[in-house]
């Protein structure tokens, strides 16, 4: 069962980003859906409030996705959950400044980062946190 988890930690991850795609594509159409219909020219909103809308859309979008990728890879990895957590934020992130540069998307860049290492450090830090808080305290008799 360990080797078909880590063979589908690939698999995982990319079932994940579409599943972000998909629902930033969503979200774009229902924020497409408020543009008034004099505003709308060959399909595309032109209202001067949309472009900051599609912005941050795709932004938040980015930052979701990333951190969805890498919570979908700690809990599929069998075993050395940081570890593959750390490397997949590793990878997005250099995957992701190579679009930045490429596109200038360093919005988007920014957003990834952030929503991937806030991911990273809730999943792998963040245990500790909760393990004590759910201790009992000792009662003093």
């Amino acid at each position: 069962m360990r080797v078909v988890r880590w063979i589908l930690l690939p698999v995982v991850c990319i079932a994940a980003w579409i599943v972000a795609l998909f629902a930033g594509i969503f979200a774009h159409s229902i924020a497409e859906s408020f543009c008034p219909a004099d505003q709308m020219v060959s399909g595309m909103c032109v209202a001067p409030w949309f472009e900051t809308v599609d912005t941050w859309l795709i932004r938040f979008f980015s930052a979701f996705a990333a951190a969805l990728i890498i919570a979908s890879s700690y809990f599929t990895a069998p075993a050395f959950r940081a570890i593959v957590a750390w490397f997949v934020f590793a990878a997005g992130a250099a995957y992701a400044l190579w679009i930045a540069v490429a596109a200038s998307a360093w919005g988007e860049f920014t957003a990834a980062t952030i929503g991937g290492l806030a991911a990273v450090l809730l999943l792998t830090r963040g245990q500790n946190i909760f393990r004590r808080a759910s201790r009992v305290a000792p009662q003093n008799t």
